[in-house]
């Protein structure tokens, strides 16, 4: 930078305008401004001038002290500790709160105005079942389990959007002649089947004998932990005729009481025709 000393006190003044006349430092007017220098060679210009006049002084970068490097240096570490432990907690807190997304977006809680809507009532499959529910069951056909393919001659499943907080699943099956048709042979595999569902666990169920479209009926009814972050409770109803069987499963929130009574209604619905 080009500095102006001042003859009265040797005080280097940056030159930044034409206009420095007088010292920062003593005030004094310094002899070699501008102004001075202009009456001399009026046909000069400010850049000439510094030429020729300013002292030119290298500016040094100034040197860290010890005590500066040391928070510099502990900063940095400081902040890479700090980047460690929010990516550590964030993995944690991802795990948890990714299984906890489970409840707002698979199963959150019903609509409360399902319970007093017209439901949609259906008769679907071969062998036809007519079941009413607040909302649209669509086909879901699956491969049969490689042990029970041998077994069934026919084979039809309906369930809902798993989105609507509460899953719904209509299965129906046609077993060979030669192929006993037991109900509760029927209820034991049907929990055999939920217990090997990779997001099941801590399964716990009652089985009652009860009375269905003037059947012979078993309810399954029991909750479960879901993907190790939310309970459900569950309906699932067992009905056989010949070497007919159909099963009715209903899934929802354990906390959800409106689910509850909605799954009551359904149970009540369903008729074999």
């Amino acid at each position: 930078m080009i500095y102006l000393k001042c003859n009265a006190c040797a005080h280097h003044n940056p030159s930044r305008s034409e206009f420095l006349t007088f010292c920062e430092k003593c005030g004094k007017k310094i002899e070699n401004c501008f102004s001075n220098w202009k009456q001399k060679r009026p046909e000069g210009d400010f850049e000439a001038f510094q030429q020729e006049v300013g002292i030119y002084i290298k500016e040094e970068e100034p040197r860290e002290s010890l005590k500066e490097r040391y928070i510099k240096w502990a900063g940095r570490r400081g902040a890479l500790v700090s980047l460690i432990l929010v990516i550590g907690l964030a993995a944690v807190a991802g795990g948890y709160f990714g299984k906890k997304m489970v409840i707002s977006i698979i199963y959150p809680k019903i609509n409360k105005s399902w319970l007093y809507s017209t439901w949609e009532t259906v008769v679907i499959g071969r062998q036809a079942v007519e079941i009413s529910t607040p909302m649209h069951l669509g086909v879901n056909d699956q491969p049969l389990a490689p042990e029970l393919m041998p077994l069934v001659e026919y084979a039809k499943s309906y369930r809902n959007r798993s989105e609507e907080g509460m899953q719904v699943m209509v299965n129906m099956f046609s077993f060979r002649a030669n192929i006993s048709n037991d109900l509760d042979l029927a209820a034991t595999t049907a929990a055999n089947e939920m217990q090997k569902e990779d997001d099941v666990s801590d399964l716990k169920y009652t089985t009652s004998h009860i009375t269905q479209s003037g059947m012979d009926a078993l309810l399954l009814q029991g909750t479960f932990n879901y993907k190790g972050s939310l309970r459900l409770s569950f309906y699932d109803l067992l009905l056989t005729r010949g070497q007919h069987r159909w099963e009715v499963g209903i899934r929802y929130r354990n906390d959800d009481k409106n689910a509850s009574a909605a799954a009551l209604r359904i149970i009540k619905s369903i008729h074999i025709k």
